[in-house]
């Protein structure tokens, strides 16, 4: 097989260009919609559209680059998303739109014109972390769901904020706004965000399946009362009854499987001062596992423990939103990378996912794979998240030689 090479001076400059978007503020902050996600997209277009790729948006901000093929056929598409996490790290999302651009790039330089039409996609939102709904760039992208009549924590509409924000990227020259078609396949680069591969030394992860995961905001309304004055028998205390609840459900969660993650990861208490009981408290769980009986299994748990309740005057609500079920990738795709992986004489474990990605989406529509690349200490989601530049190179390297086995 012969070597394929990248531009690694560019790549890097790309991704501190897009990084340094985010540099007064602790970590990546490239929430859907905002002035720096806006920015990162259109960084993003014009580097697509410097190596002659065409560029269209639709309407809820994706960006599709195509390196047009000799043929009409269904696109080869690779990509990830663009949005972050609040104080998110480096490269989740952004290494695998940067190093598809890349691994594009160096098709078209080093093999000319592919048969079929390469694709970049820049989903416009993954991570659910400014508005409570996840994967809504590749719901819309597939026509799986619309994302609709929901705000931010500050109360700006999510079609609003769609709205405004598409518009700046249709400013920019050469842009089509439009939703192409589906590709004939999806191949999502990405860092693993966990130890696994570390720990086992492989330089690459073959992703055969992704999680299911379930989160829920769960409020416990009990009685504001004065700290000093109320008997302890006769409190209606929102926060003990919280903290209880979380203790049993992280039991359970043990109980189920020792597979199934349980996170309570947004806490708020009101009033939140320190005299008064609390009258309120809301409180988020994520929990995720392979099996979806698993899931529905604490599901069950979670309403039982909330409608069975000794105090009555305490009233606890669940709002279940969101509810991604397991899936399995393409076995032939993940054959075709293993071949390739092996024939580059590189290390590589087959391995499932724990975070959810738009491949979950994307694979009920198309042939869908993963590769992932080493997390150092498994640390993600965080401003500490890094990969080594030898393993972001290998990476790229792989999607290189399976989009050339597919495109070319």
């Amino acid at each position: 097989m012969t070597p394929l090479t990248v531009n690694w001076q560019t790549f890097l400059d790309q991704m501190d260009q897009i990084n340094a978007l985010s540099d007064a503020t602790p970590g990546q902050n490239r929430l859907v919609y905002t002035p720096n996600w806006v920015a990162a997209q259109q960084a993003l277009i014009q580097f697509g559209q410097s190596i002659g790729m065409q560029a269209r948006v639709d309407d809820y901000g994706t960006v599709y680059l195509d390196l047009p093929g000799q043929t009409n056929a269904p696109a080869i598409a690779t990509g990830s998303h663009m949005d972050t996490v609040a104080n998110g790290g480096r490269y989740d999302g952004l290494y695998g739109v940067l190093g598809g651009l890349h691994a594009i790039a160096t098709l078209q330089q080093t093999h000319g014109q592919p048969k079929r039409p390469l694709r970049l996609i820049s989903f416009s939102e993954e991570e659910g972390s400014r508005f409570p709904a996840t994967f809504s760039g590749s719901k819309h992208y597939t026509g799986l769901a619309e994302t609709t009549a929901i705000t931010d924590p500050s109360g700006v509409n999510f079609d609003d904020a769609r709205q405004t924000a598409v518009q700046q990227l249709l400013t920019l020259p050469g842009i089509r706004h439009e939703r192409p078609a589906l590709p004939a396949s999806f191949t999502e680069l990405h860092i693993e965000q966990g130890p696994r591969l570390v720990q086992h030394q492989a330089q690459i992860g073959l992703v055969t399946g992704i999680v299911g995961q379930r989160r829920f905001t769960v409020t416990v309304s009990g009685t504001a009362n004065h700290a000093g004055t109320t008997p302890m028998d006769q409190r209606h205390d929102a926060l003990q009854v919280a903290v209880n609840l979380i203790h049993e459900l992280a039991q359970i969660a043990k109980t189920l499987s020792p597979t199934l993650t349980f996170t309570v990861g947004q806490f708020d208490v009101s009033p939140n001062t320190a005299n008064v009981i609390p009258g309120q408290v809301a409180f988020t769980i994520d929990c995720r596992h392979t099996i979806d009986g698993i899931l529905d299994q604490f599901e069950m748990q979670l309403t039982h423990l909330t409608t069975n309740r000794p105090d009555h005057t305490l009233t606890i609500t669940v709002d279940r939103w969101v509810h991604d079920r397991p899936v399995q990738l393409a076995e032939d795709l993940c054959q075709l990378n293993q071949k390739l992986a092996d024939q580059l004489g590189l290390t590589s474990m087959q391995l499932a996912s724990g975070a959810g990605h738009d491949s979950m989406i994307m694979s009920q529509f198309v042939p869908t794979t993963m590769l992932f690349v080493p997390s150092i200490n498994g640390i993600s989601h965080a401003p500490e998240e890094r990969t080594e530049f030898a393993d972001l190179q290998t990476g790229i390297k792989l999607l290189t030689a399976s989009l050339h086995a597919q495109a070319y």
